[in-house]
């Protein structure tokens, strides 16, 4: 596939161990391979050759990779001022608990109310006690 078939026919070929100790040679033959062809051509050698690759994609092959897009890894959700935003989705979601996420983040103390109410027991005299002492 890279273009040496030589290499095969070295003795230390057939031993794991000994490819090891001759990677920084098969490295320079493979990244010679890969670094005159275009991403296409490399991706269907080593599909063709039934050979392991794992390429580093710029954002757009990324989106558009089909096992990507399968597995829902990336996903869009709505943002309160940037409108919909593509991101990671959850990286492990459970058949009967799958996780969602429901927000991209939130404005600086959009959830306070509900915090001191829910978390922190507070009652409206409370709060608004508070809020005059400059504490919140």
């Amino acid at each position: 596939m890279v273009g040496r078939p030589d290499i095969a026919q070295q003795p230390w070929f057939e031993s794991a161990g000994e490819r090891v100790r001759h990677g920084d040679q098969l490295d320079d033959d493979v990244a010679s391979c890969i670094g005159a062809r275009d991403f296409d051509d490399v991706m269907r050698a080593f599909e063709d050759a039934g050979a392991a690759i794992a390429p580093i994609y710029d954002i757009e092959q990324l989106i558009n990779d089909p096992q990507v897009q399968a597995l829902d890894a990336i996903t869009t959700i709505d943002d309160e001022d940037l409108g919909p935003l593509r991101i990671q989705n959850l990286m492990f979601r459970l058949s009967e608990t799958p996780g969602a996420i429901r927000f991209t983040g939130r404005r600086l103390g959009q959830d306070n109310e509900q915090i001191f109410r829910e978390r922190l027991g507070l009652d409206d005299e409370r709060i608004e006690q508070l809020r005059a002492d400059g504490a919140i």
